[in-house]
């Protein structure tokens, strides 16, 4: 997958304080191809908000610098359909995921379990607003505060 263009990425740092931008680039090409199709995707719904704009741009980070390998979408998937309670017993809350000696499989699933909030204490301490970060955080609930976020990022 080729990386974005410096375009792209005049674009991406258009939105992001220096710091946020360096977070954004911890991710993966296709993460951050997604990330600004899902930023493109609300601007071509009329959003101009920069906060939420900016938390497009990084409502994924939390899965950055290989913490969620690829296998962990069809896991979380699958268990989330046929055993959710052994799927939620086998994460670790965010603020256990790092300091843990646990199996790496487990790290991983915790990761994208929690990769919403672990993003936004990532965001946070990049610099982006406390309403960015809050975008992040709630970037999967369909009703929530970034309920639109939420709508392009499930298609895009």
């Amino acid at each position: 997958m080729p990386p974005l263009s410096t375009a792209d990425y005049n674009e991406v740092k258009s939105w992001l304080p220096a710091q946020a931008y360096a977070l954004f680039r911890t991710m993966t090409v296709a993460d951050q191809q997604h990330s600004l199709r899902v930023c493109r995707g609300l601007q071509e719904r009329g959003c101009r908000e920069p906060d939420m704009l900016a938390a497009a741009l990084l409502h994924d980070v939390g899965k950055a610098e290989g913490r969620v390998p690829f296998w962990t979408r069809p896991t979380i998937v699958l268990g989330k359909r046929l055993t959710p309670a052994l799927l939620q017993s086998s994460v670790l809350p965010p603020e256990q995921i790092e300091g843990s000696q646990c199996a790496r499989w487990r790290r991983s699933l915790s990761y994208a379990w929690y990769h919403a909030e672990v993003g936004a204490l990532l965001a946070a301490a990049a610099g982006l607003s406390e309403r960015s970060v809050l975008y992040i955080r709630t970037h999967h609930q369909p009703h929530g505060p970034a309920a639109e976020l939420h709508q392009v990022d499930e298609v895009s």
